[in-house]
């Protein structure tokens, strides 16, 4: 009993304490007077006497103590005087603002103590302004340090902390704020945090008394401070994600989308191209996903620079490599519907060649890994490669194995070099109109489309391309592959598959609808029946060309076999440069020969000096050495010395010009310099290529198409003088009928070319037509006029 009387005690001593502050005060007296009491509960050693010491206890214990006690604290408190209430809130309030401050100081300002260089021996005569000195850098550097910490954090963190640091600033704020406007804690407190945190609706206009207007403009003025710092946290924030969107290099999530991989030349064109069959409505719905070895925000700006005028065409970039599967994997190259690898830029061409293979070997093994079809595969090849070093076709051999399900695949050959387009341009002036009409995509051009229906099916080539009012037939498919320009009893496939030049697609089912299997057209006549009218229509051999090559590139040897190929019977070619030529080069043939002359041919006395205005065409191959701009203003300077020459001689010749250019900046700029002294064809290299990628990469096959018009083998286009389809008596004339009378020489006409340069593709045979002196019709035929030629037509 003794033992729990004194445990009691204790711990009634303990609630009084805390219960009370007065009780602390007799703390003393109460602990002499307790103990007296239990030590003589203990002599006596009596049940009976608890009670009466326990009483004893109670009286010793002052009034106030007792009711502390019995939980009577409020009547006392109710005792104290109205006055000092507000007099104990403020000072509780200063007291909060005190520790708050302490607080933010001891979190920024903690390097005083806690981070700290290391102690350095201070020198003899080190004073207390350089202690002092000392602490301050430190307590500067801690609070960056800190403060970089803090704003490395997540978004949420960031805000938390800028939040958490705040509520002693408002709860400082707000305490001052209710001394001198004597407002409730709560009202003080919300008006406070609104001002702080420029809270619409708050105004800090409306105190009746100075001191609280003082007080109410301090605070926001330090919430300007505080709010703009938690608005640019969050604007950072908001300004890193969208950065990280743009830059990010993250998996692109499309299906049946066009992937290309790879930058060159011909990409920019190529993007334009589509971008133009997406607006006419033939395919390319989905995006086109790029993937380059460049940097992703270069890509970005240069697509959106040089496409700000063409139809709208999203365009998803990924820095990567063509060759890497994981690479592709980020493009969902698998799974798009078709895949065009580009021959990348500066890279050594066989190490190019490999990455290409590698390409290819990943994108058809991984049809057979995803379980479904494979894409398209369209490959750039800038020249035919031999059997031996031909990796891509190693690939597509290697992965030719049962069960796996590959797209299609083809390759576009001969797109590093167009020499054979200049050599015909050079021999037949309005030549590269020709092809970007049939090659570049536009509502203003017809372009080459493949077409299948059965009602074709089994139709000899002579019955179809009756068929076909308002587009041309020139070609079919069959048992033997693509046939261009076949002969009339060659038979179309079981599958009805043809090649047609037409506008766009709709007038080719608009054809067959009509026809609805017939091959008979009032407005062509029947087979055969054109016979005599051509025998008196004389087959001409085209004049002999004057031809002068300016400059030398690595190109130049290439051209100059191709026109020595096309050369009338007495032509010739004058080659002027400053290069030291192999003699092979200069033996021309039968037809043409070939003369070198050592000379600048930049100045203008070099031309001047061998009469260039006097020739019939002039080449101008400018160094390919150095960048697009520089070649553009070479060959633009040599079209302005010849344009010169020609205006001063005044004897209403000027030669036909002919330049490869790089932007159709300088291509309008060419032909309004050239304008009414002679005419010029302007070749864009990138924009013919880019326009053949697209309509393989449309439709895989017109590849082999591709490979006859640009390459030296095949089927060719040409240009004939008017009179050799009509004769004196012709005034107009169906134009079905020039196309049964081109076939009595197993050609087939395209078009024509005005005089004035104007080219009408694929007319409707329906339509009565007048050649005129200048006039030539385009046909698609085997060869240009060779003697040889000549006697087998006559014949």
């Amino acid at each position: 009993r003794v033992g729990v009387g004194m445990f009691a005690n204790r711990a009634l001593r303990a609630r009084v304490s805390a219960s009370n502050p007065l009780a602390r005060a007799s703390r003393a007296s109460r602990t002499r007077r307790t103990s007296a009491v239990v030590v003589v509960a203990a002599s006596n050693g009596d049940d009976g006497d608890e009670d009466a010491t326990l009483e004893r206890r109670r009286r010793a214990l002052d009034a106030r103590t007792m009711d502390a006690m019995l939980g009577k604290t409020t009547e006392s408190v109710n005792d104290c005087s109205h006055a000092e209430r507000p007099r104990r809130a403020v000072v509780r309030a200063r007291a909060v603002g005190v520790a708050g401050a302490c607080v933010v100081a001891g979190a920024l300002g903690g390097g005083w103590t806690s981070v700290r260089k290391p102690p350095t021996p201070a020198p003899a005569h080190a004073s207390a302004s350089a202690s002092f000195e000392d602490r301050l850098n430190n307590a500067r550097s801690n609070g960056m340090y800190v403060a970089q910490r803090v704003f490395g954090w997540p978004l949420y963190g960031k805000v938390f902390m800028i939040m958490a640091a705040m509520v002693p600033l408002v709860l400082a704020a707000a305490a001052v704020y209710r001394h001198v406007s004597e407002e409730e804690w709560g009202a003080s407190i919300a008006k406070t945090f609104y001002w702080l945190n420029d809270v619409p609706g708050a105004d800090s206009t409306a105190e009746e008394n100075w001191k609280s207007v003082v007080v109410a403009q301090l605070i926001v003025f330090c919430g300007m401070f505080t709010f703009a710092i938690l608005i640019g946290v969050v604007s950072d924030e908001i300004a890193s994600k969208v950065d990280e969107v743009k830059t990010g290099n993250s998996k692109v999530f499309e299906q049946n989308h066009t992937v290309i991989l790879n930058w060159n030349e011909q990409l920019i064109p190529l993007l334009k191209q589509v971008a133009v069959a997406k607006s006419e409505g033939i395919g390319f719905e989905r995006p086109v996903v790029l993937l380059a070895n460049r940097d992703k925000e270069e890509m970005d700006a240069t697509i959106e620079d040089e496409l700000q005028d063409s139809p709208p065409l999203t365009v998803v970039t990924r820095s990567g490599q063509a060759h890497n599967a994981e690479d592709l994997d980020r493009v969902n190259a698998w799974v798009a519907e078709r895949v065009v690898v580009l021959h990348d830029d500066g890279e050594n061409e066989d190490t190019v060649e490999s990455q290409k293979a590698a390409a290819v070997l990943n994108l058809r093994s991984g049809g057979g890994i995803t379980g479904g079809r494979g894409p398209n595969v369209i490959v750039q090849s800038p020249t035919r490669r031999s059997e031996i070093d031909d990796g891509v076709a190693l690939a597509v051999d290697l992965t030719e194995k049962e069960g796996n399900k590959h797209g299609e695949f083809c390759v576009v050959n001969g797109t590093g070099e167009l020499s054979k387009l200049k050599a015909y341009s050079i021999m037949q002036p309005g030549g590269s109109k020709l092809f970007e009409d049939l090659m570049l995509q536009s509502n203003d051009s017809s372009e080459f489309y493949t077409y299948s229906h059965p009602s074709l099916a089994g139709k000899t080539f002579q019955e179809a391309w009756r068929m076909f009012n308002t587009t041309t037939l020139v070609g079919i498919t069959n048992a033997e592959g693509m046939i261009l320009g076949p002969s009339e009893t060659d038979i179309i496939g079981p599958s009805g598959a043809v090649i047609v030049v037409a506008d766009n697609k709709s007038t080719i089912e608009a054809d067959i609808a009509k026809r609805k299997g017939s091959n008979k057209n009032e407005n062509i006549p029947p087979p055969g029946s054109q016979h005599l009218t051509m025998l008196r229509c004389p087959v001409r051999m085209p004049a002999p060309r004057k031809v002068v090559m300016l400059g030398w590139n690595e190109e130049s040897s290439s051209v100059l076999e191709d026109m020595l190929v096309l050369a009338p019977p007495g032509s010739s070619i004058t080659l002027i440069n400053n290069y030291e030529l192999d003699k092979s080069i200069l033996k021309g043939n039968t037809n043409c020969n070939v003369k070198h002359v050592a000379m600048d041919a930049q100045k203008r006395a070099t031309l001047e000096q061998n009469r260039v205005h006097e020739a019939g065409a002039v080449l101008i191959m400018p160094p390919t050495d150095s960048d697009d701009a520089t070649q553009d203003s070479h060959a633009l300077s040599s079209i302005m010395q010849v344009a010169y020459l020609s205006k001063r001689a005044d004897t209403g010749h000027a030669p036909h010009i002919v330049s490869e250019l790089s932007s159709e900046v300088a291509k309008r700029v060419a032909e309004d310099m050239y304008a009414g002294i002679g005419t010029v064809d302007v070749i864009l290299h990138d924009n013919l290529i880019g326009g053949a990628l697209l309509q393989v990469s449309a439709n895989t096959k017109l590849a082999g198409l591709f490979d006859y018009l640009l390459e030296k083998q095949g089927k060719e286009l040409y240009m004939r003088m008017y009179n050799e389809f009509v004769t004196e008596n012709d005034a107009e004339v169906y134009w079905g009928t020039i196309c049964e009378r081109a076939r009595e020489r197993d050609e087939i006409a395209l078009g024509i070319m005005r005089a004035d340069g104007e080219l009408a593709i694929s007319p409707r045979k329906d339509k009565r037509v007048r050649l005129n002196p200048g006039d030539q019709v385009v046909v698609l035929a085997e060869d240009w006029w060779t003697p040889t030629s000549v006697k087998a037509k006559q014949s």
